[in-house]
């Protein structure tokens, strides 16, 4: 997928040096879109609202990436072979 303006993905936190605060993960919004593909977010965090800036896609810390999906299969969707 394409980062667009508005999008909601999910911010990784770094945590801190001295291990008082573990990573984590928490739900932002697209600000700002870069020509080289890095993106601003707002950070919806445990400590409140903070702008982060030249953000690149990726699991590590301070990067983002995509919501994962839950597919929940319904009887009617499965295939009787």
């Amino acid at each position: 997928m394409k980062p667009t303006i508005g999008r909601i993905v999910i911010y990784n936190h770094p945590g801190s040096a001295d291990g008082k605060y573990s990573p984590a993960q928490s739900p932002a919004i697209i600000q700002n879109v870069a020509a080289d593909g890095s993106v601003t977010l707002w950070v919806f965090g445990p400590k409140g609202l903070h702008h982060d800036s030249g953000l690149k896609q990726g699991d590590g810390p301070c990067q983002w990436n995509w919501p994962k999906r839950e597919v929940e299969i319904k009887p009617q969707d499965t295939v009787l072979a």
